[in-house]
């Protein structure tokens, strides 16, 4: 019975995830034992029903499950982290997405 199960405090709602859909991003960098990866430059973050996906330069970099993953903004504003579960290959993944700001 799902009725009485404990609430992931660090799960977001749609409508916080709501907030990181159609972000542009300057790029995205995944860190493994302490030594961070360029994974792409010039995309964006899609959420859609129930995956994240961090798009690079017209590729799919990273994919994964809304339900067991972690999601936080940046300190500076800056970014956001995304923790999760990567649909495909399937392990533990770390990825850091910085945005990037036009200025007008």
């Amino acid at each position: 019975m799902a009725l009485f199960k404990k609430k992931d405090k660090y799960a977001l709602s749609k409508k916080e995830l709501a907030r990181f859909d159609g972000k542009p991003l300057q790029y995205a960098v995944e860190r493994v034992d302490g030594v961070e990866r360029i994974l792409g430059k010039n995309g964006g973050i899609a959420v859609l029903n129930d995956v994240i996906v961090v798009m690079c330069e017209a590729h799919e970099v990273f994919r994964c499950r809304i339900e067991g993953s972690v999601v936080a903004e940046l300190l500076s504003g800056n970014g956001v982290e995304i923790s999760g579960t990567d649909d495909y290959s399937g392990e533990k993944r770390y990825v850091i997405a910085h945005y990037s700001y036009y200025r007008k």
